[in-house]
C-alpha cells in the first residue's frame, strides 16, 4: 500500500510504499504541490515524483 509522504529534498508532497497506489495517492494533490524531484517514474502514462522516505501523518 502507498502513502502521501514528503519528499526528502524539497519537501513537496510524494508517496511511499510499494509503488503499486502512486496514482490514488497523488490524484488527490494538486500538481503544483507534488515534489519536482527527479527521477520521475512512468506509471500508466503518467510521471509520477520519485518515491519518499518521510511518511505524512
Amino acid at each position: 500500500m502507498c502513502k502521501k509522504a514528503a519528499c526528502d529534498s524539497c519537501h513537496k508532497t510524494t508517496w511511499w510504499g510499494c509503488g503499486k497506489h502512486v496514482a490514488g495517492v497523488m490524484q488527490n494533490v494538486p500538481s503544483e504541490q507534488w515534489c519536482t524531484c527527479t527521477p520521475r517514474i512512468q506509471q500508466e502514462g503518467h510521471a509520477y515524483p520519485p518515491m519518499g522516505s518521510l511518511v505524512s501523518a
